[in-house]
């Protein structure tokens, strides 16, 4: 009787063991920033059309990323990318140029990993929004 107590004993603080670490693995990979909880954010809503030309939508990304507090870690203005980093997630921001005085944005995650806080891109693309008509 009293080897069955010590077994159930250390099978319970094995399982105890076993669920904190689940717990704390979970906590780990949904980590919370200021920007919101990670959510898997498809390919188009990184991708965006400005009825502004190439260099005004490159110079408006570059303050929309500085406005954002976001760390820029590389600017090429000639090829038009800029590659930015928030807290763990690092992001290449590329400027095509569409017709006449229109011109895409699209933002994706370096490492291809789609999961991640959907404010990121959704703050940049309204910065924009907001200052694409005035002069500077």
């Amino acid at each position: 009787m009293e080897r069955i107590i010590k077994i159930f004993c250390l099978l319970v603080i094995c399982l105890c063991g076993v669920s904190y670490s689940i717990a704390n693995a979970s906590a780990q990979t949904s980590q919370s920033t200021p920007l919101g909880i990670p959510q898997n954010v498809t390919q188009a809503q990184c991708i965006k059309t400005f009825n502004v030309g190439f260099e005004k939508l490159f110079l408006l990304t570059e303050a929309a990323i500085s406005h954002n507090n976001f760390t820029i870690e590389e600017i090429q203005s000639q090829g038009g990318y800029i590659v930015f980093s928030y807290y763990q997630y690092k992001f290449l921001v590329t400027v095509f140029t569409f017709g006449n005085n229109k011109a895409i944005l699209k933002i994706s995650p370096c490492n291809n990993n789609y999961n991640f806080p959907p404010l990121i891109v959704r703050n940049i693309f309204n910065y924009i929004n907001q200052n694409q008509y005035k002069k500077f």
